[in-house]
């Protein structure tokens, strides 16, 4: 932020320092305090702030602090001091260590105000009002681009055997003839196995990236948590198979994730669909990744996750008539998809709600 001298016109007669020009240096430093404080919330507030950004600020504050204690303590003198002069108090390794540090606490403590941190702002690009301007333009980052990529060719087998343990057929048959079989009749588990140690092993190796290389992603510890959490959520299935159909329906959502990343990974420079200087062949693609996308988006998190709320309870209540308790072993299912369910209508919420404040924007999918 920009400092300001004082007015030249606030001393006397003599050249003293009136009590108007002491007290305005006084409330200069209490501001300065004020806003390091400010920064000092939100670089805390925001995981993904460097430790050293953080380290200058809290830095900034304590010499901000002193700066003020000295401007509280020191009487009136002869001879005015300008507000230039004053802020040189700080240092000049201070001061430049609060400039580096404010543009990082600037994105946190905006982010903080508007409280609108989701999913799709790590996807879309979005501005300060929220409204969606289009793909959002990736800068340049080696781990993120390889762990993109990783997660593009992993996820490939992931969907590939959990596709296998679905009587698709069926279900095709099913569209056409209008006819509906429930979720656990088209699970077969054929192929269960398989699909059960190909999934382990991919949220291990995910999970072992994101420690070595936390900057790959941009909330490592979120999806950190959710690694953990999913890790421990599948064993359910592996300790009673019978339950499988449960895992295989969850990890549809991995279709959808797929494109989510594709999009960014296909299309790192943000283009747009048919625009001037995009070729036809990227336009086609990036075309159909995003329509894929949204389609996915909206029958699987949308569609499918709330149906299969409604057969998890039913199976919950099955399970408590067989084992005679309600504390059995998928008790805590409900309660996961219910967790899946809001954030999947959260995240729909923000994504309608940028696009319909964008649409008088030029933006492409």
């Amino acid at each position: 932020m920009p400092v300001q001298e004082l007015s030249p016109d606030r001393g006397d007669a003599s050249g003293g320092e009136s009590p108007s020009s002491r007290d305005e240096v006084v409330v200069a430093a209490r501001r300065a305090v004020a806003a390091a404080e400010a920064a000092s919330e939100a670089a805390r507030s925001h995981p993904s702030t460097p430790s050293a950004v953080k380290e200058r600020i809290a830095r900034s504050l304590e010499e901000s602090r002193a700066v003020l204690q000295y401007a509280e303590s020191t009487p009136m003198r002869r001879g005015r001091q300008s507000f230039a002069e004053f802020t040189t108090l700080l240092g000049e390794e201070v001061q430049q260590a609060a400039e580096d540090s404010m543009t990082e606490a600037k994105h946190a403590a905006e982010r903080t105000l508007r409280q609108a941190k989701s999913l799709i702002e790590d996807h879309f690009h979005i501005d300060e009002a929220f409204r969606m301007l289009g793909p959002l333009r990736q800068d340049d980052n080696l781990a993120r681009d390889i762990h993109d990529w990783f997660n593009l060719i992993a996820l490939i087998p992931v969907n590939y055997w959990n596709f296998r343990n679905w009587s698709c057929l069926v279900f095709c048959s099913d569209m056409v003839g209008l006819r509906f079989h429930s979720v656990t009749e088209l699970w077969h588990g054929e192929a269960f196995s398989v699909f059960w140690w190909i999934t382990l092993a991919y949220f291990i190796a995910d999970t072992t990236w994101m420690l070595a290389l936390p900057n790959c992603v941009k909330s490592p510890k979120v999806i950190l948590k959710h690694h953990v959490a999913t890790i421990g959520y599948i064993f359910i299935p592996k300790l009673r198979p019978e339950h499988g159909w449960l895992m295989g329906a969850c990890m549809i959502v991995e279709v959808n994730t797929w494109f989510l990343i594709a999009r960014r990974a296909l299309n790192k420079r943000g283009e747009k669909a048919f625009n001037t200087g995009v070729s036809l062949l990227k336009s086609i693609r990036v075309m159909l990744v995003s329509t894929c996308f949204y389609i996915s988006w909206f029958l699987i998190r949308l569609v499918i996750y709330p149906y299969l709320l409604v057969v998890i309870i039913r199976e919950y209540f099955k399970e408590w008539d067989k084992v005679g308790t309600p504390f059995n072993v998928i008790a805590i299912t409900p309660i996961i998809q219910c967790v899946f369910l809001y954030l999947n209508v959260k995240w729909t919420i923000d994504l309608v709600r940028s696009k319909m404040k964008g649409r008088g924007v030029s933006k492409g999918l």
